[in-house]
């Protein structure tokens, strides 16, 4: 029997081995075809691996955004976490070229905001001109007429798969080589010097930097120009434009209302969602987040100065010569005495920054710091401006531009108002102590401008001219009872007045309009706020210590809002005036010559003569067929025009 089933176990083990064999054959043939089977290629436009675009090469500056240089190319690495956050995009020239004006002017401002799509990151702009809250029925309607544009088109060139932080790689090269519009040369510059393209070939990205809370970017534009303002034989006109892209808040600051009855920076906005039968603009005031700390909510309440939960802080430039130092820290601190107003004590302070090698990550271009910058530029002017969410109102940096030669205006207008009563304004060149003290109220003025506060060309008139020349009335209340005004230095004193104070300090209407702006009016909604803010205003209605009066540009209507004038009588104050000229033109060789030295600083100086008589001229002339205009409201008495 086994005899007979032996070949047939063997023909069934054959069988199966075989079997086995040949399966085992195909399977290696079916893997190495597998093996061998190439990659699915990575379509044209689409996502790479992120180690295969931000390489190991790579130069990285962390901050808001993780900005990359990989060979010449610059990526931004966003936050998932940021998308749909909002931006402000402030955008300055830099550098200009010469005879288009100076460094550091603003040429736009928008609210940027980052959209994710899926291959496409998209920058919108959004407007905030037009609103109504979102949870009425007319929000809808304000949405859909405000469809927010796109600015620029990004395609995805990686993603970043990390579990806590994803985040998503565009490249922004062409965002800033490109002409983009809104971050280019205006289109008033481009018309007025015929610039026609832009010339790719000799415009470039100069730089990116991250911070935390903003980005920096610096790119050089150079248009082909039929007019160029200088450098006329090469036809073109080139500009270094800094961006400067900073997140907002997410909880935006509570508003206070503006009133025109007190001078202020304000913004505006059409609201549709007021309940009234026309829409409505609101106008709100620029000014700093100043709150009351938790813990001293009741010393507050009760009267008492506090500090704020976060001061105003400024630096002053590491590049300010040492001895001007001393007099810009004082003048930002000046206005220390009109934050208690408010009930803030140390509200605002003076700083050195950093040495390089206590912080080697200080710049002046980290949104976080405020800084008087000091630019060695023959440009004889300084100015404060600042950056606000458009949003509330608040403030969120500022740069005092100083520029070098703003001592030549002050040295010019001390001279021609006081030389004649004053030893220390005879000559070309002043002791660093005067011109320290120059220094100091120049500083004071221009912070009041980055706090919030316009030029109130009204104040000075408040004085009576004789009081001007009074010492004890001028030391206590200076020049003008505002620091914003044009109430330069004391022409109206006469030699025989004594030592009668020569310029203004922090006044009785500064104290009063900080004050009225940064007072914390506690538990009370924006809206309710305006009867309380309107009884403080009342509470002075009258007074011209308290009044304010709007710079006029072009022809004056309102004499008594001039600028560079004193006291109440334009008349009798230019005749004081004119006398002391009488005194300085007889003696302007005297105090200008200098053995070696040519008449270019006679000439300067009799030119400012000349200037300032026109000034005195003015000052009287202005007054022939004026209007008088004191803001009011209907529950006011009294004309608004007179």
């Amino acid at each position: 029997m086994i005899k007979k089933l032996l070949p047939k176990l063997l023909i069934i083990l054959l069988l199966v081995g075989y079997s086995q064999s040949t399966e085992a054959q195909l399977f290696k043939k079916k893997k190495k075809t597998e093996a061998s089977k190439p990659e699915a290629k990575t379509k044209k436009g689409d996502p790479e691996p992120y180690d295969k675009v931000i390489t190991k090469d790579a130069v990285t500056d962390s901050g808001l955004f993780d900005v990359h240089k990989v060979d010449d190319s610059h990526f931004y690495e966003i936050p998932d976490s940021l998308f749909n956050r909002e931006m402000l995009m402030v955008s300055r020239i830099s550098k200009t070229a010469s005879g288009i004006g100076f460094g550091g002017g603003k040429i736009n401002t928008q609210v940027l905001r980052w959209e994710k799509k899926p291959k496409k990151v998209l920058l919108r702009v959004v407007s905030y001109d037009v609103v109504a809250a979102d949870s009425l029925p007319v929000h809808e309607a304000v949405v859909n007429s405000n469809f927010e544009p796109v600015l620029y088109s990004f395609d995805i060139k990686a993603f970043k798969k990390d579990s806590l932080n994803p985040a998503t790689v565009i490249q922004v090269d062409e965002l800033f080589t490109k002409d983009v519009q809104a971050l280019g040369m205006p289109d008033r510059l481009k018309k007025r010097y015929k610039a026609t393209r832009l010339d790719a070939g000799r415009s470039y990205l100069e730089s990116l930097k991250s911070y935390p809370l903003n980005i920096e970017a610096r790119h050089v534009k150079t248009y082909n120009a039929g007019s160029p303002p200088s450098n006329q034989s090469l036809g073109s006109i080139s500009i270094e434009i800094n961006n400067s892209m900073i997140l907002l808040p997410e909880e935006p600051m509570k508003r206070r209302y503006f009133d025109k009855r007190v001078g202020w920076f304000a913004r505006g906005q059409v609201d549709y969602g007021l309940d009234a039968q026309e829409s409505k603009t609101i106008t709100f005031l620029d000014r700093w987040r100043l709150e009351v700390k938790d813990e001293d909510m009741e010393k507050f309440k009760n009267g008492e100065l506090v500090e704020p939960k976060k001061p105003i802080v400024y630096y002053v430039d590491r590049a300010t010569p040492e001895q001007w130092v001393p007099f810009i820290k004082q003048g930002i601190e000046d206005w220390q005495v009109a934050f208690e107003a408010a009930g803030f004590k140390n509200a605002i302070i003076a700083k050195d920054p950093p040495s390089p090698e206590e912080d080697p990550e200080w710049s002046p271009e980290d949104v976080r710091y405020s800084v008087v910058r000091y630019l060695a530029s023959p440009i004889p002017n300084a100015n404060g401006p600042h950056v606000s969410d458009p949003r509330s109102g608040e403030i969120l940096e500022s740069d005092i531009n100083w520029y070098h030669n703003v001592m030549t205006l002050l040295r010019n207008w001390f001279f021609v108002q006081t030389a004649a009563i004053n030893p220390e304004a005879r000559g070309v060149e002043f002791k660093d102590e005067v011109m320290g003290r120059l220094i100091r109220f120049v500083s004071s003025h221009e912070v009041g401008h980055t706090l919030g506060l316009p030029h109130n060309m009204g104040s000075s008139v408040a004085y009576a001219v004789d009081s001007l020349r009074s010492e004890s009335f001028t030391k206590k209340y200076g020049t003008a009872p505002s620091i914003m005004d044009y109430a330069r230095f004391n022409y109206v004193a006469q030699p025989e007045d004594g030592d009668v104070a020569l310029m203004p300090n922090i006044g009785i209407y500064d104290k009063y309009a900080i004050k009225w702006g940064y007072k914390p009016i506690l538990d009370v909604s924006a809206e309710d706020e305006k009867s309380i803010l309107d009884s403080w205003i009342l509470e002075h209605a009258g007074d011209p210590m308290y009044r304010f009066g709007h710079q006029q540009v072009g022809d004056v209507v309102d004499p008594s809002s001039q600028t560079e004038d004193l006291g109440d009588n334009a008349i009798l104050a230019s005749e004081y005036g004119i006398k002391n000229l009488q005194r300085i033109v007889p003696n302007l060789v005297e105090w200008t010559q200098e053995d070696g030295k040519n008449y270019d600083d006679l000439e300067t100086l009799y030119g400012q003569v000349l200037s300032q008589y026109n000034r005195y001229m003015g000052h009287v002339s202005n007054n022939i067929g004026g209007v008088y205009e004191n803001h009011k409201t209907y529950d006011q008495e009294g004309a608004v025009y007179t």
